[in-house]
């Protein structure tokens, strides 16, 4: 049950600072989040060629934030973190309701062999410089014995988040893009957003698996299994008949398909599964191309786990699109930064089409761009 005196208004990602993982290894690497303006991106782009780090930034990420579902932990599922030396820190700008009143704080989620003040110090100025009234950190310090050891169990403001949390783990989320949750979540899809063949014959209508609200949502191929496919997704949404469905169909019609000869029409009972029209034909999911593949994919699961403070990875956002649909995902995720508050967009690529329409230096109406490239060598065009 989410408690009337405790609301997140929003949850955005300054820093990111990374030690001794992966590629980054010589001394700590500070990833800035911000523009020029020292306000919170709301749509961030990495650069860089295969190989260079982009990938193990969103995985820390996505590791970091899974965190805030335990008080404890015996492992992080990450061999840099829990057998090696690595560091990391994330530091998250966090506006709630609390107690009764609205306040400003930085939060520092924290993990690997570090101190528990991390690897960066939030000093007085450094709050001032963002409205903060205080630094709060949550983590878990890998000591020499090789236990996994939590940061700053007595923090209240840090418990009452973990508690809430807890308490509305699983909770359903009405709406397709239009939950009323405050918690904060991460969906991170990777490079891999297939939609194989349902191999299941016996189908059921049944709630799909990681249904309800949780801090990390991660997505990759979608799965043949028949809980966790998209098959199962629609025709949940569609036999909830609470109008989920018909917005979820009429937005990956309009973002993905965009023409009359091809669209997604709806279920059927026998078997269950999506219909897709191409040409007069029915069609199923897994018979769309690759890059649609992606785009509905992607829609598809955002609408349906997104809360009101959504930070959103996507590695190799180009991946399997060609140029004209790289431009039109690009179009629309920076639409959905604008016209959504509290969503935050983090990608990847290697594409100069998506680095060139991107437009950096272009400022656009409630858009706050910021990227980094991250290898020298990289020659943009």
């Amino acid at each position: 049950m989410i408690l009337d005196n405790f609301l997140i208004h929003s949850f955005e990602p300054l820093f990111l600072t990374i030690d001794k993982i992966g590629p980054f290894q010589e001394s700590p690497v500070v990833f800035d989040f911000t523009n020029e303006d020292d306000e919170p991106c709301n749509f961030f782009l990495f650069v860089s060629e295969n190989g260079k780090g982009k990938t193990t930034i969103l995985e820390l990420m996505a590791i970091l934030m899974n965190m805030l579902r335990y008080r404890e932990i015996e492992s992080l599922g990450y061999d840099a973190l829990d057998h090696q030396k690595g560091c990391v820190q994330w530091d998250i700008l966090l506006r709630l309701f609390r107690d009764g009143k609205d306040q400003t704080i930085i939060l520092s989620l924290i993990a690997g062999t570090c101190d528990s003040s991390g690897i960066s110090v939030w000093t007085e100025d450094r709050l001032i410089k963002f409205s903060a009234s205080s630094w709060h950190r949550f983590g878990f310090r890998r000591r020499t014995s090789g236990r996994l050891e939590r940061i700053n169990k007595n923090d209240e403001l840090v418990n009452d988040l973990l508690s809430n949390i807890k308490n509305n783990f699983d909770i359903e989320s009405f709406g397709f893009e239009e939950s009323q949750i405050s918690l904060p979540t991460l969906l991170y899809f990777s490079a891999y957003r297939d939609i194989p063949a349902v191999l299941e014959k016996q189908r059921m209508i049944i709630q799909p698996d990681d249904w309800g609200y949780k801090p990390v949502y991660t997505f990759s191929q979608d799965g043949s299994n028949w809980t966790k496919s998209l098959d199962n997704l629609l025709v949940w949404l569609r036999w909830l008949d609470d109008g989920r469905f018909e917005r979820a169909r009429d937005i990956i019609n309009n973002r993905v398909f965009k023409r009359k000869t091809k669209f997604l029409k709806g279920v059927q009972k026998s078997p269950p599964e999506a219909v897709i029209m191409s040409e007069g034909q029915k069609h199923s999911l897994d018979k769309l191309s690759s890059g649609e593949k992606s785009l509905v994919q992607l829609f598809l699961r955002i609408g349906t786990h997104m809360t009101r403070n959504t930070i959103l990875l996507i590695d190799e956002m180009d991946v399997h699109l060609h140029p004209k649909m790289q431009h039109r995902l690009l179009n629309i995720l920076k639409d959905m930064a604008k016209d959504i508050p509290g969503l935050s967009i983090i990608s990847t690529t290697h594409s100069r089409e998506i680095l060139n329409g991107f437009s950096y230096e272009t400022e656009e109406k409630n858009l706050r761009k910021g990227g980094h490239i991250i290898e020298d060598n990289l020659e943009v065009v």
